[in-house]
């Protein structure tokens, strides 16, 4: 064990989709190399990582509460040799350690349009703390970097780019059968503006016409009631399927059986649903919007997320051209083998070894 490095890693976040599936990896990764000594801030009555045996802290605390700049300083105020990673670009500004972080993206300030007034002064206020002290900063794309850099001002030489990676399931599952006996194109994420959901039902219902079996579902939908006025403003409420949120094995069924998956989001840092998808052997068309373009390459078919034509044409070439899918499901699915987290946790490892 590395005992040089010491490490407080902020798992508050172990319950979220997004933050969640991060922190379980590499904190989780991090964690059972055995490389480092460390602590882990648990929150108090949420679901406990199956790699945590030790070295836990509870706190009380969520993230974003006015709380944790309080709580979270006393609890580790005997802990000033240790380093404090952070999930995200906030973190309790009263503690006295050392700071790295980990920014997944700037999409509150690419698309300020899309968020409250009051989120985007506050990410500014943590932001620019984090350029002040953070000693090293991750982020998943160099797309992010970049905007990193350009936005908000951050040393170049302060950021690391790694990759995320995707759940093992999603290499390691046999092949799923539904009952469901029709053909449908896939979508899954939630329901924020920037995910441009609005032109992927326009785009659908400009083909409804001809292909009269064919069904779209959308997954990860929470709260879907002015998503089901603007399907029935389409005329498309009996072809559009919105299901919440479901379970990785549940989410594996609908994608092994799916036509093709589309991602028309205006921006990413990075990504992970299409990755998800090509590791199921499915083609994969995507928007080019933010990181999508650097991190897809030319291993799905690419679209302008601000053209419904563009969309609408290039689904239905995939909806009649089997060789074209074809082609995107074994260039996906080989390309997909690149995203094991164990190969971005080393990565980590080599890097947090060197502070």
């Amino acid at each position: 064990m590395n005992t040089d490095v010491k490490l407080i890693f902020d798992g508050r976040k172990t319950d979220d989709y997004g933050i969640g599936t991060y922190l379980k990896n590499i904190f989780g990764g991090l964690i059972s190399s055995g490389e480092f000594a460390y602590k882990f801030l648990h929150l108090k009555d949420s679901s406990s990582p199956e790699f945590l045996k030790e070295n836990i802290i509870n706190v009380g605390s969520k993230n974003y509460s006015l709380f944790e700049h309080l709580e979270i300083p006393l609890k580790i105020r005997g802990l000033k040799d240790y380093i404090y990673f952070s999930p995200h670009y906030v973190f309790p500004i009263f503690i006295k350690n050392r700071v790295i972080a980990t920014i997944h993206d700037l999409i509150h300030f690419k698309f300020p349009e899309f968020f409250p007034f009051y989120k985007r002064e506050i990410g500014k206020i943590f932001l620019k703390s984090l350029q002040q002290r953070g000693e090293l900063i991750f982020t998943v794309s160099e797309t992010s970097k970049k905007d990193i850099i350009n936005m908000f001002g951050f040393n170049e030489d302060r950021i690391k780019v790694i990759y995320n990676g995707i759940a093992e399931i999603f290499f390691s599952a046999e092949e799923q059968k539904t009952s469901i006996d029709f053909p449908y194109i896939l979508y899954m994420g939630n329901l924020k503006p920037h995910k441009n959901l609005g032109i992927l039902l326009k785009a659908f219902s400009n083909i409804k016409g001809k292909y009269k079996e064919l069904k779209l579902i959308l997954i990860g939908i929470k709260n879907p009631k002015q998503l089901k006025k603007q399907v029935e403003g389409l005329g498309i409420e009996n072809r559009v399927i919105i299901k919440g949120y479901i379970e990785q094995k549940e989410v594996i069924k609908f994608i092994d059986n799916c036509l093709f998956f589309v991602f028309p989001s205006l921006y990413e840092g990075f990504g992970l649903p299409p990755i998800e998808v090509m590791a199921r052997g499915k083609a994969v068309v995507s928007s080019s919007g933010g990181s999508l373009k650097e991190i897809l390459k030319d291993n799905a078919v690419l679209f302008n997320p601000q053209s419904e034509e563009e969309l609408t044409t290039v689904m239905e070439n995939m909806i009649i051209d089997e060789s074209l899918r074809k082609e995107y499901e074994s260039k996906g699915l080989k390309y997909s083998e690149n995203f094991h987290w164990d190969k971005f946790v080393r990565q980590y490892i080599d890097i947090l070894k060197g502070l």
